[in-house]
């Protein structure tokens, strides 16, 4: 192995329920739900198994044609029994403590599989995290490096925008500002200078549907109260150890693992202190906490609070507001986020085994392998 390349095993430990979607939702037309369960069926194998049963014709008529009948009711009248569905069950879901209330259907979000159908987590995900993380704490440690394009965004904060383009030259300004200094070519802009191709992270080791469990969307208010969405994500379990590879290329990126390790530990403690400390009974992340996937929250993925500190609330209020359309202000009261003193003013949870968790919270570690 090159000198210059420091090659780590990293485990992240799951420490509330981690959600990487697939872009894909499955319908209350794709899945049965029975006590406590999803079984989520291999079509092919069920569309045979229903034309043996005669009921291929009956199956297409219930696909195109009914919009109001779930699968699980469809199957129930036409009298299949648990048994046949389990042999064409594709895979299935704990769904864990989701409250299915009567002839409610819940849209369920899948999580991102390999070509086996195993559960991973890109290597790109991964990185995107830590770049965050490392971008958060070259502010937080050089501030006025950051000023000109600090006044750039508040002179820009009133336009309107859609949100994948809002802010976004002043964004990438502040990616280069921290990570274009490889010094490869005369323009700053110029990717080959950025020091992040220098780190490799791969994706992780498969898991299995077993470590996977279906969680409900729970919005936590400021005032300690709690509404449950109709919302389901196939998520990896608490407890769970998700395993993958960080090469550095020393050549390239100059950012050590102890530079890394103190960056995360930053990260945690304004996490902490500037959003999720305002909520009730949320209690204070370890030092090596890290926040991964969807639903994880605006905070844990943008540097608003770093730039901004004591206006963090004002300036995150004023995106959300600028951002989002009349009605969806409305239905999320983002008028209201400074008066309450924390932006976005509701904590993204879930509850897993009795306990409440928030999404993504995870414990990071590494050993060096060469």
């Amino acid at each position: 192995m090159k000198e210059y390349l420091k090659v780590y095993d990293v485990v992240l430990k799951v420490q509330g329920p981690v959600f990487v979607g697939s872009g894909q939702e499955i319908t209350k037309k794709e899945y049965v739900h029975r006590r406590g369960e999803v079984i989520v069926p291999e079509v092919a194998k069920m569309y045979q198994f229903l034309k043996k049963k005669s009921l291929a014709s009956a199956y297409e008529d219930f696909i195109m044609k009914d919009s109001r009948t779930s699968l699980t009711d469809w199957m129930r009248d036409q009298k299949i029994t648990e048994k046949e569905i389990d042999s064409f069950a594709l895979y299935k879901l704990d769904c864990g403590d989701a409250i299915w209330e009567r002839r409610t259907q819940m849209q369920v979000m899948s999580c991102i599989k390999d070509a086996y159908g195993c559960p991973y987590i890109p290597g790109s995900s991964i990185k995107g995290m830590l770049r965050t993380i490392l971008l958060f704490y070259d502010i937080r440690n050089n501030p006025q490096q950051y000023d000109r394009i600090k006044r750039d965004i508040l002179s820009k904060l009133d336009e309107k925008s859609k949100r994948m383009n809002y802010l976004r030259n002043e964004i990438r300004r502040l990616e280069e500002e921290c990570f274009h200094i490889a010094g490869r070519t005369d323009r700053q802009a110029d990717m080959t200078n950025d020091i992040m191709s220098g780190m490799i992270v791969g994706d992780s080791r498969p898991l299995s549907m077993e470590d996977m469990v279906l969680c409900q969307k729970v919005e936590y208010h400021k005032d300690g109260t709690e509404k449950r969405l109709n919302l389901l994500r196939e998520c990896i379990k608490p407890g769970t150890e998700i395993h993958f590879t960080l090469t550095i290329d020393q050549s390239i990126c100059n950012l050590s693992m102890d530079y890394i390790e103190r960056a995360i530990k930053c990260f945690g403690e304004q996490y902490y202190l500037m959003f999720s400390k305002k909520f009730p009974a949320t209690p204070k992340p370890a030092e090596n906490t890290v926040w991964l996937g969807g639903g994880a929250g605006y905070v844990s993925k943008t540097i608003t609070y770093a730039l901004f500190e004591e206006k963090g609330v004002e300036v995150t209020q004023r995106i959300f507001m600028n951002t989002l359309g009349y009605k969806a202000n409305k239905e999320h009261k983002h008028s209201e986020d400074k008066r309450m003193g924390v932006s976005p003013h509701i904590l993204k949870k879930t509850k897993y085994n009795g306990e409440s968790y928030q999404f993504g919270e995870c414990t990071i570690e590494w050993t060096q392998v060469s």
